[in-house]
């Protein structure tokens, strides 16, 4: 009844699991202390839930992106630089804010993406993946770091791209899908910024 009645609600499929999952492990705790006598299983035990919900992936075009990058360039947008580099790189989140300038060769063309920050611990670490790799810097990516390289003070140990206390909350996503909605582009999080890359380097192969 309390998993129809969620149903009913229209609450997602994934709520639905989790939620049943919950009612199962309080059974079994309280079949297991013996508060609930005369029963072996839970109520939903074997209950099969269909949790897989079609949906469209997020993803912009290339006309897309292009609008979303030039419209942050031309507004001077404070974000554009994380934005693009994300775009013209793939890196995820944490790699983009832990990246420094003494992994970045501009002569050579090739950041070497080998740290992440973790929000929720509030420290650098290794990358997801647990080991460095190579990006290449694309001549829409070196405009783009040379620009912020010609701040006078920067030095090795520098952070490349801003710390913006919106970034450091963690909350790119929002800020992201409020810029995109204003400019008329399909509001995406952060994440899919990773996706678009992959999806446009797939054209070109």
């Amino acid at each position: 009844d309390v998993l129809l009645s969620v149903i009913d609600q229209g609450r997602s499929k994934a709520f639905q699991k989790r939620l049943k999952n919950t009612i199962n492990m309080i059974f079994n705790w309280a079949i297991e202390e013996k508060i609930i006598r005369d029963i072996v299983n839970s109520p939903v035990y074997g209950l099969k839930l269909n949790i897989k919900e079609e949906k469209f992936p997020e993803i912009l075009t290339l006309s897309e992106i292009q609008k979303f990058l030039s419209s942050a360039k031309i507004l001077n947008h404070k974000w554009f630089p994380i934005w693009a580099t994300a775009l013209f790189t793939g890196m995820r989140n944490g790699e983009l804010y832990a990246l420094k300038w003494e992994d970045v060769d501009l002569g050579n063309r090739l950041i070497r993406v080998k740290a992440s920050y973790n929000k929720r611990t509030k420290e650098f670490k290794t990358t997801k993946a647990g080991y460095w790799r190579n990006v290449p810097i694309s001549n829409d990516l070196h405009s783009v770091l040379a620009d912020l390289q010609n701040h006078s003070s920067i030095k090795k140990d520098d952070f490349v791209l801003p710390r913006i206390k919106e970034w450091t909350r963690g909350e790119q996503s929002k800020v992201l899908r409020s810029f995109l909605s204003s400019i008329g582009v399909p509001s995406v999080k952060f994440h899919t910024l990773r996706a678009c890359f992959a999806t446009q380097m797939l054209r070109i192969v």
